[in-house]
């Protein structure tokens, strides 16, 4: 255990400190005068100073009670809330370190995980809740501290284990409930969900939000165990209240988050039948059309409809970020541009074209090497986010590769993060991008992975390539330089698996 991270005052600081104390309390004087020591006197004030809000002159006087009595774990501790009151969390877990060494308590193994987490030490936190386990493995406090730790570590299963195991030791409130029915839901395990939001509704009648998470859950829940779409979607609307949101209220929109949750944990069988009804109900839908051929066969398919990229990504454009780098993980921008810096070199300076640019979430990476960033990209709520953030010369709003057929020559980089997986048969995009660039220029890119010897249309929608088909396809105008395998992103709680190339083109 390491010491707190300051110097303690010397004996004519504390001499000076008392009598101060004297001056200025009559009881700190009388309980002097009482026979109580002064170590334990400045440990009674600094308390009573905590409770009115003078976090600051509280650390003051429990330093003094500390360097007369350092052997005293509760001041030890007492003074780390202090420290943390007044914004010191790592000088407070320095504190509770020294008091730990001194006396172990299972309160102060508590405290001291979460001012670990306070400072994004989660590794920390984490030893310091099982140490809190260690000495009282009842506490459904610790279980739940626990829990939000693999929680933001992204461990779901083990987070449900200590959710539920914090449940079972009599820490059964709402809010914990319809958080494990938030991870069951993650994990696909529907039943579950919609159990653990049963019982947080209980337990708070009147959150919307609950209400609303148990319909989603149940009608899942019904689908998955055979039940018709039409009976389970009839089921969910008598369920709706009358001032539902609109959003909620949409059977399209609800059918189409159910079919994307039910194809994404392979339940094949039931994102089928949900996707006949969505069709059903709305007969012009490109997504629809197009996911429910992904789910049930996809032959003869080489690559995604332009209505359907519209369509599908207009839809979520606004949450496409949060979606996409919190929930799934998403940081292939930043590996696929580090790989390109490290194959072009300081101080190369590009006319840069970001490929079905999205949100722009390249853009900020490229803009620092490019002369001119121009983004394309078929969707035009996505570009409005874009446009947003400010780093682009110019946008446009354009299927690619007739962009690329209009640029002959113009460019001496081009960036296609996550977009050559709606297409199958990769000739024309990169006989179109070949065109587009200028002798020597750079092509990065990523695919995801599939086993075989071509491609094929995955249910969620994208295509995968195998590897030795992206290498036979482009190796007669383009040179690899940079490759690597990564994980793309995180679908189902499973790693989706892919590859990241950076190529220059021959002469």
């Amino acid at each position: 255990m390491e010491p707190a991270r300051f110097e303690l005052p010397d004996a004519q600081r504390i001499a000076a400190l008392v009598e101060a104390c004297s001056s200025g309390s009559a009881a700190f004087a009388a309980a002097l005068r009482g026979g109580t020591s002064p170590a334990e006197t400045l440990a009674r004030l600094g308390l009573v100073l905590c409770r009115e809000g003078r976090a600051v002159d509280a650390v003051e006087v429990l330093r003094g009670a500390v360097a007369l009595e350092p052997a005293n774990s509760l001041f030890w501790m007492n003074l780390a809330v202090a420290l943390d009151r007044t914004g010191s969390p790592a000088d407070a877990a320095g504190c509770l370190e020294r008091a730990l060494s001194i006396r172990e308590q299972a309160d102060a193994w508590l405290l001291l995980g979460t001012l670990r987490c306070k400072v994004s030490d989660l590794a920390g936190a984490e030893a310091a809740y099982r140490a809190a386990l260690r000495l009282d493995a009842e506490s459904p406090l610790a279980w739940q501290c626990l829990g939000l730790v693999k929680q933001e570590q992204g461990q779901l299963a083990a987070a449900i284990d200590c959710f539920s195991a914090c449940v079972a030791r009599g820490g059964r409130t709402a809010g914990l409930l319809a958080n494990l029915g938030k991870l069951y839901f993650q994990a696909g395990r529907v039943a579950e969900a919609a159990e653990a939001y049963a019982g947080a509704v209980e337990l708070d009648e009147g959150n919307a939000n609950y209400q609303q998470m148990l319909r989603r859950a149940g009608f899942l829940r019904d689908v998955m165990d055979g039940r018709p779409a039409d009976e389970a979607l009839a089921a969910y609307q008598r369920s709706l209240p009358a001032d539902a949101p609109e959003a909620e209220a949409d059977p399209n929109a609800m059918l189409q988050g159910a079919f994307k949750t039910l194809t994404a944990f392979g339940h094949l069988d039931a994102a089928a039948r949900v996707g006949r009804k969505w069709r059903e109900l709305a007969p012009g839908s490109a997504a629809a059309d197009y996911l429910l051929t992904a789910v049930t066969g996809g032959a003869g398919v080489e690559r995604s409809p332009a209505e359907y990229i519209v369509e599908y990504f207009d839809g979520f454009a606004e949450d496409f970020d949060g979606k996409l780098v919190k929930s799934l993980r998403y940081d292939l921008p930043a590996k696929l541009c580090a790989s390109l810096q490290s194959v072009a070199g300081p101080g190369h300076c590009f006319d840069t074209l970001d490929a079905g640019c999205g949100t722009g979430l390249c853009g900020p990476l490229l803009r620092p090497i490019s002369r001119q960033l121009l983004g394309v990209d078929l969707s035009a709520k996505m570009l409005e986010q874009a446009r947003r953030r400010g780093v682009y010369d110019a946008l446009f709003c354009e299927e690619l590769i007739a962009f690329l057929q209009g640029s002959l020559g113009r460019f001496d980089l081009v960036v296609a993060a996550d977009v050559l997986i709606y297409f199958g048969d990769l000739r024309p995009v990169c006989a179109a991008v070949r065109e587009a660039l200028r002798p020597g220029g750079l092509l990065a890119f990523s695919t995801e992975s599939a086993a075989g010897e071509r491609y094929r249309l995955q249910k969620s929608g994208r295509f995968a390539h195998s590897l030795a088909y992206v290498r036979s396809t482009l190796a007669a105008a383009f040179e690899e330089r940079a490759w690597a395998e990564t994980t793309i992103r995180e679908e189902a709680m499973q790693p989706v698996r892919g590859n990241y190339f950076v190529l220059r083109r021959r002469i």
